[in-house]
Order: C-alpha cells, then structure tokens, then sequence
C-alpha cells in the first residue's frame, strides 16, 4: 500500500466535513472556557484594584477571548482532528483487509501468539482453522473478479456473524481464511467446522441468472495435540488441510 507523500498529506487526505463540525464545537468550548476564565480575573482584578470603570473592564475580558481564541483555536483544532482521522483509519488499515474487512495476516498471527501466550498463563485449549474455498483460481478464471470478490465479501459476513465475539477470523491468502477458538478443544473445532460447511451451503451466488456453486475445505489443529507454538498449531492445520485436498483430488479421480 502506497504511503501519501510528506508535505502534501493535506492534499491527499482533505479535512472532512465532520472533521471541521468537531472543531467547530471544541473551539467553542475553548471559548467559554477562556472568557469564564478572563472574567473571573478581570473581577478579582476589579476588587482589589478598587477600579471604577468596571463595566468596560469586564467588557473587555469578554471580548478579548472572544475575538482571539476562536481565531487561533479553530485551526489548529481542525487540523489536529484531520490528522486523529488519518491515524484512525492508517491503524484500520493496518489491521483489516482491505476486501473483506477481516483482521489481515500479520494482525491475525499476532494476536494469535498473544492468545497462545494467555492460553498457557490460564492453562486453556485453543483450537485454529484454517479455511480454503475450493478451486477458487478455477472460479476466477470462469466467472471473472467481480464476482469473485463478491464472494469473498459475502463468506466472511457469513462466517463473521455465526462466530462468537472472543473468536478471530481473519483472511490471510487469497482464499484462505483463519479462524482461531479460544477455549474450545479439537472435538468441539471439529463440530465448528461442520457448521461451517453446512453454513457455506447455503451461500446463494448467481451470475446471469444461474448459480455458482463452491465448497470449502478446512484443516483443524488444537493445542492440545501441537503444543502452543504458533508454527507448530499453523503446520498441523496445513497439513489437514492437505489432506483434505488430496481426499477431494481422489474422489474426482474416482
């Protein structure tokens, strides 16, 4: 992903109609703040001075910060918004895939050490699959990108919506897909992954007014078989995984 050049971040990523209703409302509030301020001053001054003028003096402690914060406020309040903006969405971007929405490779991986250190802090099984829709260079190559992405799109809102909350699923290859299950034992992955197949049944995809039918494949590990060593539990799903291809390659062949 290419980076916006340096100086003209501003050209690129231009200030946002909410980005200037945010700083319209925290220059208000600066206002306020300064001239509560600059009349309680202004009256402690009065009183100890004993002025008698003390009507233009408060006058004037209302209009000095009336008239000078909002001009000093509400730009570096609008630019400071702009740029808490852009580091939102460079840190979502960072974290997502940009077609799916999912977390991407490196984000998933992570938090899955980070799962794997806690799961063995708290003494609690995790379990991985890792999914793979099949054939999908085949189904590029017949029915086109468009469609393609569609489907991608629409396996994950499917996938994300059945899982629970403390599960991750993330994409990390073209069609590959990783979902990691803490606290739940190899038995009960195996169970998940039925539910997946038979909820992946039931994606409906047409193009011209026909169906375009897929499968998935899917390779289960646990840590209570490959140990908590991220490259071990990824090597055990792989190697399902490959299994699982080599079991649908026979019953073609047959």
């Amino acid at each position: 992903m290419a980076s916006a050049p340096q100086g003209h971040l501003s050209q690129t990523k231009p200030v946002l109609n909410r980005d200037r209703f945010h700083a319209l409302r925290l220059t208000t509030l600066c206002t306020l703040i300064a001239m509560v301020a600059s009349l309680l001053l202004t009256t402690v001054g009065v009183l100890l001075t004993g002025q008698r003028d003390w009507l233009a003096a408060i006058t004037l402690a209302l209009l000095i910060p009336l008239l000078l914060a909002p001009a000093f406020c509400y730009p570096v309040f609008n630019r400071l918004t702009a740029l808490a903006r852009e580091n939102r969405q460079l840190r979502q971007q960072a974290r997502e895939d940009h077609l799916t929405g999912l977390f991407n490779r490196p984000h998933l991986f992570s938090m899955l050490e980070r799962e794997l250190s806690l799961s063995q802090r708290h003494d609690y099984a995790v379990s991985i699959l890792l999914v793979e829709i099949v054939d999908f260079t085949d189904l590029l190559d017949r029915h086109g990108r468009r469609l393609s992405d569609q489907l991608l799109r629409l396996f994950s809102e499917r996938i994300r919506d059945k899982i629970r909350e403390s599960d991750l699923f993330g994409r990390i290859d073209g069609a590959q897909f990783l979902l990691v299950l803490p606290h739940t034992d190899y038995q009960d992955a195996q169970h998940m992954a039925e539910g997946l197949r038979a909820l992946s049944a039931t994606i409906e995809l047409r193009q011209n007014d026909q169906s375009v039918d897929f499968s998935i494949r899917i390779g289960a590990a646990c840590t209570e078989n490959s140990g908590r060593q991220l490259n071990a539990l990824l090597n055990e799903a792989d190697y399902a995984l490959y299994q699982n291809r080599n079991d649908h390659r026979a019953q073609e062949t047959a």
